[in-house]
C-alpha cells in the first residue's frame, strides 16, 4: 500500500520533541501485522495520540503501512491492519507533549537507503539538534522533521556498509556503536532491515524498558512463511504484551545490548556497555502496566511494597484518618497496602471515567485542567464528613492533585491528607517524561507545608528517597528527577526548557 508523503515544508528546524511511548516487532510470523497490533493494543496507555504499524512482505519486496492520529483503534480500523502483508512488522503508539501532530511524522518511520529501513524507538535523544545539524553539513543528509527518531535512522544507516546481498552481525553492531557514540539520551529501538532481518537495541545505561521472546510456529505458520524456521521472535516495551501473544522465554535487554534476528533463522545478540544500568524508576511508579515485569521487578509487587514502607511512616504522624482512597489506577496497589498496615478500610470513592484521557500526558496546562473535571466522579455517600487519606502514585505539577482534593471537600470531605508513593520530584526529565522544566513542578522550592497549602491538602506526605532506594535493592534505577544525578550528561537539554516554553506560546506545528 502507497503511503503518501508530504513534506513539512516550509521547514524550520525546531528543538526535537519529548517521547514516551510503546513499541513492538514482530519477526517470522505469518501474522506479524495483526500480532503487532494486538501487542499495541495492550500497551495503550503508554501513549494515545497517535499509532503506526508498518510490515515487509518478502515475496512481493515491498512495504506496508498505516498510521494515523488518535488511540489505537482510531488510528488503525482493524479492517486497515488485515489488508497489511509481511512476516514482520513493526508498531508504535505514542503521546506527544508539544503542540499540534503532523501525520507524516508518526513512528514508526520509514527509509528507502540503504536496503530499505523501517525503525521506532521509545524515549528521547538530547543531542539530536546538534547531530541533525552535523548529519546537513558533514554528510549532505537533510532531517526534514521534528522527530528525533529521523536523527537516529540516519546515524544508523549512514554506517551500515555499502549495500551487499547479506549483512553481517558485524556491520549492524558497527552501526549501533555508532548511534551509541553520537547519540545521548535514553532510547530503546526496534528496526526491520529489509530482505535481512530485526534488530532491537538499547541506550548503554537502559533507561528505557524493551523486552524479547520466542514463540514455536506450528506446521501451518511455517508453511505460510514459505520457510523451516521454527520460530518466530518479538520486542516490546512490556511483558505483558509478549504474554499474551503466546511468546515464551520472555527477557528483558542489558543496558546497551544488541538483538540481530537475522534472516537465516540466527540469533545474534553482544552487550556493548560496560556502564550499569539506571533503568527508569517511573516505570513502576506510573507507566507500565501492573503485571508487567521490567527487570524482574514485577510493577504491582512493586507497587505493594511501597505502600507497606508508607503506611508504616504515616502511623507516626498521628494524622485523624477514616478512610483510605487510592487515585485510580496505578496507586491502587500501594493504596491497599497503607488500608492494611493502618487497619482502615479501603474505598474506591473516585470513579474513573474510562474515555477520558490520561491528564498526565496531555499537551498543554489548561488541556489538563479540563480534563481532571472529566475524569472522576466522587461517590458521595462515602465521603461526607470522613477524614480522606488520598493515596496517588506521584505529584509532578500539582494539577490532579488540587482538583481531586477540591471534589472531594465538595462533596463533603471532612479533611482531606494525600501521600505520594513516588518521592519528590524535583528536577526536569530529559529522557522522555513530561516535566522538562522546573519551575512546573509543584515540590521544586517547597517543603510539605507548602505543597499541602498549593494543592489544597491538610498535609502531604512523600515515601522517603532512603525507603524508595531500599524497595529497588541492588537495581539502581534513574531517579535523576529525584535527586539530580543525571546519568547522560544534559547540558544540551538545559537550553531545550527554554526553547520548549517559547515554543508552546507559538501554535507552530510540533511533534515528539
Amino acid at each position: 500500500k502507497y503511503i503518501p508523503y508530504e513534506l513539512p515544508f516550509p521547514y524550520t528546524p525546531h528543538e526535537r520533541r519529548f517521547n514516551m511511548c510503546g513499541i513492538v516487532g514482530i519477526y517470522n510470523s505469518p501474522k506479524a501485522p495483526e500480532e503487532s497490533y494486538l501487542a499495541l493494543l495492550m500497551l495503550q496507555h503508554r501513549g494515545q495520540d497517535s499509532a503506526g504499524i508498518f510490515s515487509f512482505d518478502q515475496e512481493s519486496h515491498s512495504f506496508y503501512g498505516e498510521k494515523n492520529l488518535g488511540h489505537i483503534k482510531e488510528a488503525l480500523p482493524e479492517n486497515q491492519i488485515i489488508n497489511l502483508k509481511g512476516n514482520c512488522a513493526i508498531a508504535h503508539t505514542r503521546y506527544s507533549t508539544i503542540g499540534k501532530i503532523r501525520k507524516e511524522e508518526i513512528q514508526p518511520m520509514i527509509m528507502n537507503y540503504p536496503y530499505g529501513i523501517i525503525m521506532a524507538h521509545n524515549g528521547n535523544i538530547i543531542n539530536s539538534n546538534k547531530v541533525g545539524q552535523e548529519l546537513r553539513e558533514k554528510k549532505r543528509r537533510m532531517v526534514l522533521s521534528k522527530n528525533d527518531l529521523e536523527v537516529m535512522m540516519n546515524i544508523f544507516a549512514e554506517n551500515l556498509s555499502k549495500p551487499h546481498d547479506v549483512l553481517s552481525f558485524d556491520e549492524i553492531k558497527g552501526a549501533v556503536k555508532e548511534v551509541h557514540n553520537s547519540l545521548k539520551g535514553a532510547y530503546s529501538t526496534v528496526s526491520y532491515i529489509a530482505d535481512q532481518g530485526m534488530v532491537a537495541f538499547k541506550d548503554p545505561f537502559g533507561i528505557r524498558p524493551l523486552v524479547w521472546g520466542k514463540r514455536k510456529l506450528t506446521e501451518e505458520e511455517k508453511d505460510l512463511n514459505k520457510s523451516d524456521h521454527d520460530y518466530s521472535y518479538a520486542v516490546a516495551s512490556e511483558s505483558k504484551s509478549l504474554e499474551f501473544l503466546g511468546y515464551e522465554d520472555i527477557q528483558e535487554l542489558k543496558q546497551g545490548q544488541l538483538l540481530y534476528f537475522a534472516k537465516d533463522g540466527n540469533i545474534y545478540s553482544e552487550e556493548l556497555s560496560e556502564l550499569l544500568p539506571r533503568p527508569c524508576m517511573f516505570e513502576w511508579i506510573y507507566f507500565a502496566n501492573a503485571d508487567s515485569s521490567i527487570w524482574d521487578r514485577n510493577v504491582y509487587q512493586v507497587r505493594l511494597e511501597l505502600g507497606k514502607h508508607i503506611g508504616q511512616k504515616i502511623k507516626e504522624l498521628n494524622w485523624d484518618i477514616d478512610t483510605i482512597v487510592p487515585v485510580p489506577d496505578t496507586s491502587r496497589p500501594s493504596a491497599i497496602t497503607i488500608a492494611e498496615e493502618l487497619a482502615k478500610p479501603y474505598r474506591e470513592v473516585l470513579i474513573k471515567n474510562r474515555y477520558a484521557q490520561r491528564t498526565f500526558i496531555l499537551n498543554t496546562q489548561k488541556d489538563r485542567e479540563k480534563a481532571v473535571s472529566l475524569k472522576m466522579n466522587v461517590v458521595k455517600e462515602e465521603v461526607q464528613g470522613k477524614n480522606i487519606l488520598l493515596v496517588d502514585d506521584s505529584i509532578v505539577r500539582g494539577t490532579t492533585s488540587k482538583k481531586i482534593i477540591n471534589l472531594l471537600r465538595k462533596n463533603g470531605a471532612k479533611s482531606v491528607y494525600i501521600v505520594s508513593t513516588c518521592p519528590k520530584i524535583v528536577s526536569p526529565c530529559f529522557y522522555g517524561i513530561d516535566f522538562p522544566s522546573d519551575k512546573e513542578l509543584v515540590s521544586f522550592n517547597r517543603n510539605e507545608s507548602q505543597i499541602a497549602e498549593t494543592i489544597g491538602a491538610d498535609g502531604v506526605y512523600f515515601c522517603s528517597l532512603t525507603d524508595f532506594k531500599k524497595i529497588f535493592g541492588k537495581l539502581n534505577t534513574c531517579r535523576a528527577c529525584l535527586d539530580g544525578e543525571y546519568p547522560v550528561d544534559i547540558k544540551e537539554s538545559k537550553t531545550m526548557i527554554s526553547s520548549r516554553v517559547e515554543y508552546e506560546k507559538t501554535n507552530l506545528p510540533g511533534l515528539c
